[in-house]
């Protein structure tokens, strides 16, 4: 796992009511908040949340340019794939992360 990954687990964490766990009986880290999926790591870089298509468009939310994940994925999702590769990033995703805790 990366440095910038573990930075961002431990500061989800410290969230109220917010749990960094495995689904089920895969490799795939989720985020829950009250035991509902909020967000997934797609790999060690990209984290996708899950908001409204409001909120997405009201922040001018992009995937990544250079992200594999989802490629096909409707414009209206409520899931956005955000990257993590860079340390500034850290407070926005944790931002989103508690705006997806409120809906």
């Amino acid at each position: 796992m990366s440095n910038l990954r573990d930075e961002l687990v431990k500061r989800l964490e410290a969230l109220p009511n917010v749990k960094v766990a495995l689904w089920k009986d895969t490799d795939l880290l989720c985020v829950f908040h009250k035991d509902k999926e909020i967000a997934h790591f797609q790999t060690d870089s990209e984290i996708d949340v899950r908001l409204t298509p409001a909120i997405i468009k009201k922040k001018g939310l992009h995937p990544p340019r250079n992200t594999a994940s989802h490629l096909d994925r409707s414009k209206n999702s409520r899931w956005i794939v955000q990257s993590l590769a860079q340390a500034e990033a850290l407070d926005e995703i944790v931002e989103l992360i508690h705006l997806a805790t409120e809906l």
